[in-house]
């Protein structure tokens, strides 16, 4: 076949898939506006948190007085939701539009960052697409969590290196530093674009990397030390100590790597077809691939990890499978009828691509069939959760954000923070014998569970607090909802 006819017909399923991508792009918009519930239990969390800062009660708190609760993330984001929802922005829909924004920008980035590292344009527009149909960064990039903004402002970074290398201008280096700052008050965790950055440099320019890394470093410690100094000393213990008392579930790092090898698996054989091709241009894009990656298994096993842990190494691995791409000079071999092996990699792109495409559909369509099904249970909890005034203890977290917006109680971080003795359970367990708590709604009947329940590896409260609750406290209601086996409602006897 000529090779003008296949560049043509190339162009045409690229500017096909691009459409499809802008078609779920907005379909996504349209339902993250209008869902008005969950998407996910620590969005609301997120969002309770934001609220409370909004409402000045502050941002990071004393582990051993109410609330007891943990910010476990930096300030950026919780501050960006709280100017929002005090500019009058829905709680839930003000998260989410952070994240979508971050999303959007993910995908500019890749399309800059390619520029620097791929010539042939083919293999930098089918980078670009590859990222914007990962189902994963569509899921958590639509959801009013951190990790989409951290992600961005740590690529970001790292995209301001590649300018830097190419330029030469200084300010763009120092860019890159304050971008790998800025992630890192995101998402502590979010450290790959700064470390990547770090060591090209120390190859590249052992000078300035000798005036770079320290400098970032120091620039990041006082930070540290000045958010700490402002909050008495709760940024250190809510956001580092606390995350680093979380168990880990060896698991969940099995369940992590199945999804990532199911989803993404096939990308990595496109990476490790082009991996001979790597060339000092396209060197920084592997290296990020093995930090991300590296954060990912480090974190992936923890209590409480989500597949939000993999997307920054998805990422990556989308860039890097598009350096390999024009390295190995796929499209032209495509366009020149080549019967080698290169033009076979066309395979494991379209499974990428139709894979990742109905998953990001599926999500889509369980957003919109859940909707009414949170909204039904919410209504069905507004007669037993009270005003601000009330005291409640909530696992159910979206209910709070509509019902009672702020946190008394966040079960899971306590459970564990008293597991780990950095928290005195007393208090807690002498109102619920008290009765202080009008209303108690776990996601589990207490009276059915036994002692080795009660200490799981997915704690509900400590064993304490449930024996005071089954002491104190009766069922009233059992309401069906969108998770497990829906919220069983205590109160007093």
């Amino acid at each position: 076949m000529d090779v003008v006819v296949l560049e043509r017909r190339v162009r045409q399923a690229l500017v096909t898939l691009s459409v499809i991508l802008g078609a779920v792009l907005a379909a996504n918009l349209v339902v993250l506006l209008w869902a008005g519930h969950e998407f996910g239990p620590v969005e609301s969390m997120v969002a309770l948190h934001s609220n409370m800062l909004a409402s000045g009660e502050g941002i990071y708190y004393d582990l051993n007085r109410y609330p007891y609760t943990v910010s476990p993330y930096g300030p950026i984001f919780y501050s960006s939701s709280a100017l929002l929802h005090r500019a009058g922005l829905p709680l839930l829909p003000e998260g989410r539009c952070i994240s979508f924004g971050a999303l959007l920008t993910i995908l500019w980035l890749s399309w800059r960052v390619l520029g620097f590292l791929a010539v042939d344009r083919f293999a930098r527009w089918t980078g670009v697409l590859l990222v914007g149909v990962t189902a994963n960064l569509l899921f958590w990039g639509t959801m009013g969590q951190v990790d989409t903004l951290a992600i961005c402002l740590s690529f970001a970074g790292f995209t301001e290196y590649l300018g830097w290398r190419r330029q030469r201008f200084p300010s763009r280096l120092w860019a890159a530093g304050v971008f790998a700052i800025l992630a890192f008050f995101t998402k502590q965790t979010a450290l790959a674009g700064a470390a990547t950055v770090a060591v090209c440099l120390a190859f590249e320019d052992r000078k300035r990397a000798a005036i770079w890394i320290p400098s970032v470093a120091t620039a990041a410690i006082l930070a540290v030390v000045a958010l700490n100094a402002v909050t008495h000393g709760h940024y250190v213990a809510d956001a580092l100590i606390s995350n680093a008392v979380h168990p880990f579930a060896w698991d969940k790092l099995a369940g992590q790597l199945q999804y990532f090898a199911l989803t993404a698996g096939v990308l990595v054989l496109v990476a490790i077809a082009g991996a001979r091709s790597v060339t000092r241009r396209t060197a920084p894009a592997f290296v990020y691939l093995a930090f991300s990656s590296a954060a990912f298994l480090a974190t992936a096993a923890k209590i409480g990890s989500d597949l939000n842990y993999q997307v920054e190494a998805t990422v990556a691995l989308c860039v890097c499978a598009a350096c390999s791409l024009d390295g190995l000079r796929f499209f032209p071999r495509v366009f020149a009828s080549d019967l080698g092996w290169v033009p076979l990699l066309q395979l494991p792109l379209l499974l990428y691509v139709t894979l990742n495409v109905a998953l990001a559909g599926r999500t889509l369509l369980e957003r919109v069939v859940l909707e009414p099904v949170k909204r039904a249970e919410t209504a069905a909890l507004a007669p037993y959760i009270g005003g601000p005034a009330d005291h409640v203890i909530c696992t159910q977290m979206d209910a709070l954000v509509h019902l009672h917006p702020r946190l008394e109680v966040e079960t899971l971080f306590y459970a564990l923070l008293v597991a780990a003795g950095r928290v005195d359970p007393e208090p807690v367990r002498r109102d619920l014998s008290a009765g202080r708590f009008q209303t108690v709604v776990l996601d589990r009947d207490v009276f059915a569970m036994n002692r080795r329940d009660d200490e799981s590896e997915m704690l509900l409260l400590p064993a304490a607090a449930l024996d005071e609750i089954r002491k104190h406290y009766k069922l009233v209601a059992h309401v069906p909802g969108a998770y497990l086996d829906g919220d069983y409602v205590y109160q007093p006897k």
